[in-house]
């Protein structure tokens, strides 16, 4: 996986990447936390000593995947907002494909489509000729609609940044009214966003018309 575009930070490593892994984290830290009293109590009850090497593997299982799910295939550079509240210039957002090379994203959305041919996900442009931006590694549906939600954010926030026209945010918003992407809810299979966390906020905001 090659490294991204100079100037840019993996949103994985900002606050966007805590906030989207916090739960697993957390619940990671407690299993840990349970399984080494565990072991300390079966020195003396060795009835413990299993469920408490059960604990600890579970806590390993959830920490592994709260850094799977810090894996967002996005980078932002300095002056977005997810990195500094106060930009010194101009925004912007690169995007990961399969095959781990970046791309900076241009004035457009981005809608998920599938190759009819090898069937595998494609990330478009949300207005046509619905050209294609890049190709994504095959995943369950609720982690690609998350990371689409999660871009398309940081391109709302990054055009806010850069006092983006508003009339062709508009026409951009018609163009893609029929896809209602930030609208589906997530499927039971990822953590739900926490009420008034961070990230919660900010894809409030890219919800909300203007």
């Amino acid at each position: 996986m090659t490294e991204p575009p100079r100037g840019f930070l993996e949103l994985g490593t900002t606050e966007v990447g805590h906030e989207v892994a916090m739960g697993t984290r957390t619940s990671a830290q407690v299993m840990a936390a349970c399984g080494a009293l565990g072991l300390l109590l079966a020195l003396n009850a060795r009835f413990l000593l299993a469920p408490a090497l059960l604990g600890l593997v579970l806590a390993a299982v959830q920490w592994r995947r709260s850094q799977v799910l810090r894996d967002l295939p996005f980078a932002v550079n300095a002056n977005h907002p997810w990195v500094l509240d106060q930009a010194m210039g101009t925004a912007e957002v690169a995007i990961r494909a399969a095959d781990g090379t970046w791309k900076e994203l241009g004035d457009h959305r981005l809608k998920l489509h599938t190759d009819p041919l090898l069937g595998e996900p494609l990330v478009v442009q949300d207005h046509e000729p619905w050209d294609t931006v890049v190709r994504w590694p095959a995943s369950s549906d609720a982690r690609l609609q998350r990371w689409l939600a999660i871009g398309n954010t940081a391109l709302a926030l990054r055009d806010a940044v850069n006092g983006h026209d508003e009339q062709a945010e508009e026409e951009r918003r018609r163009a893609a009214g029929d896809t209602e992407l930030l609208e589906r809810d997530w499927p039971e299979e990822e953590d739900v966003l926490d009420e008034g966390s961070a990230l919660s906020r900010w894809l409030e905001t890219a919800r909300s018309p203007k």
